[in-house]
């Protein structure tokens, strides 16, 4: 009778398992034998195994593999990884590299051909989620999401709760830059600065909150930025107007990123204790001589309160990178950029005026000059991010592509290269992964559907010939994309 009992049960069991393991697809997707790359803290544990989609839902993720039926692609994962979809946390998709509005007026076609090729560049290199932290219009939000294969765009609202005339308002002539910026928040100091037209009350922390979280925003963007390069003195938020832009955030479950890459603007948003700091603290001010392979007390003092705050850190190396880059002859020859910037604009960037940043920017100063300069500036931030890496730091992945209208900050190949230089830095594969990944979806409150391969999230995924816990060239072996379910080639992506 025991026997009995026992048989029946152990019957029962592999019904159950079976049951639980039969999956009818209708518009589904099996990913068989492939090393999956995974994790929800940071820690990781791979394992040869299965996934299997519907439509843009993941259904099982298991070392065994599942009992499918009905409608469904089978892809043979057998020596290939498969990683998360890559979060780029800081991208402006509202610009053309290399260009202001003029150029964008003077060459249609060329500013066409970018904003096509744009969505599939980023995809090229795998990062399938982007959040655009700047000004953004709902008419370009729907262009952008109008073209038939793009990330997925997240965004900050039509424009940043900027500090009336501070950064980046002061870029806009006066005429215009208070239209321009419907969210700047209203500062007593700058008073007789500002048009009568516009009302305190509707430019509180909370007023300027509540009008960002309406219009589908996951996150404020705010600056502390005193102003760089010759600019005059900038006002800055007070630390009463950051509290409240921080308490509102959170009231209406959004998340506050400042921008910031100063000890000065580091130490302020550290003290308040911010969400995310959008740059790394490059710009060590008065110790800016020091040597590049030590921490001033002064910086690591920062560094420590960021640190013990769990205060999210962006690195964005790829925008000293990117200005760099400029003084570079032989950047525009990289074969890379031939797979996602159109050969026309190429060409343009070549050219006198396609120049004219470098020009502005670099002035008289030699070549191997610039490189001297930019090269202290990336040394101390490097030292700063392997602090932060080797101390528990939170960091998160970002590019600020473009970072300024440099032709050096590329769409997708901008992300390829912060982390070859995140590798550089030190930081170890595990936590460049997790930066790009859980950490970026679980900082900015994506992670119930992005950030890691689990069953119930979307299907965001990345199969590639490497594995990235092994080289940082694993990201450059992308072979397939999967999108919200569908598969797309990486070289059907590249420029045609």
């Amino acid at each position: 009778m025991k026997n009995t009992i026992l048989v029946l049960v152990i019957i029962q069991l592999f019904s159950c398992q079976d049951t639980h393991n039969q999956l009818e697809l209708t518009q589904g997707t099996h990913i068989s034998n492939i090393t999956i790359i995974t994790s929800e803290d940071g820690n990781y544990s791979p394992y040869t195994g299965h996934l299997v989609l519907e439509k843009d839902k993941i259904v099982y993720a298991d070392k065994n593999e599942p009992n499918i039926s009905g409608k469904f692609e089978r892809i043979d994962g057998t020596g290939k990884f498969v990683i998360p979809g890559l979060i780029d946390n800081h991208v402006h998709i509202t610009e053309v590299q290399g260009m202001l509005p003029h150029h964008m007026e003077k060459y249609p076609e060329l500013t066409e051909q970018f904003y096509e090729q744009m969505p599939r560049s980023y995809l090229y290199y795998g990062f399938t989620t982007l959040i655009n932290l700047g000004g953004i219009s709902e008419e370009q939000i729907t262009s952008f999401n109008a073209e038939p294969v793009k990330p997925d765009l997240f965004h900050t609202g039509r424009s940043g709760a900027s500090v009336a005339n501070g950064y980046p308002m002061n870029f806009a002539p006066e005429q215009f830059r208070f239209e321009g910026t419907p969210n700047f928040v209203y500062l007593d100091s700058e008073a007789d600065n500002i048009p009568d037209k516009f009302e305190p009350s509707n430019h509180t922390p909370k007023a300027v909150v509540s009008r960002i979280k309406n219009s589908g925003a996951i996150a404020i963007k705010s600056y502390y930025e005193s102003g760089f390069r010759g600019m005059p003195k900038l006002p800055v938020p007070t630390k009463s107007i950051m509290n409240d832009l921080l308490r509102e955030a959170h009231s209406n479950g959004l998340v506050l990123t400042v921008h910031g890459n100063s000890l000065e603007a580091h130490s302020f948003l550290a003290d308040v204790g911010v969400d995310v700091i959008a740059h790394g603290l490059w710009n060590w001010e008065e110790y800016k001589d020091v040597p590049k392979d030590s921490l001033p007390p002064e910086v690591r003092k920062v560094l420590d309160m960021e640190i013990q705050k769990q205060i999210g850190y962006t690195p964005t190396l790829t925008v000293i990178a990117g200005e760099e880059a400029l003084a570079d002859d032989k950047f525009l020859s990289t074969p890379e950029l031939n797979k996602i910037a159109p050969k026309a604009l190429l060409e343009w960037y070549r050219t006198a005026e396609g120049q004219w940043f470098a020009r502005d920017l670099f002035g008289d100063y030699s070549a191997e000059e610039v490189h001297s300069i930019y090269g202290n500036i990336q040394a101390h931030a490097k030292l700063v991010l392997n602090y932060l890496s080797s101390n528990g730091g939170l960091i998160l992945f970002g590019t600020d592509t473009p970072s300024a209208p440099t032709y050096g900050n590329q769409p997708g190949h901008n992300g390829y290269w912060e982390l070859k230089l995140m590798n550089e830095a030190g930081v170890p594969l595990n936590q460049i992964l997790a930066s790009a990944t859980i950490n970026n979806a679980k900082a900015f409150k994506l992670d119930s559907e992005l950030g890691s391969i689990k069953v119930g999230k979307k299907a965001n995924l990345i199969l590639m010939a490497k594995n990235p816990l092994k080289e940082i060239e694993a990201y450059n072996t992308i072979e397939k994309i999967v999108l919200g379910g569908q598969v797309l080639i990486r070289e059907n992506l590249a420029v045609k």
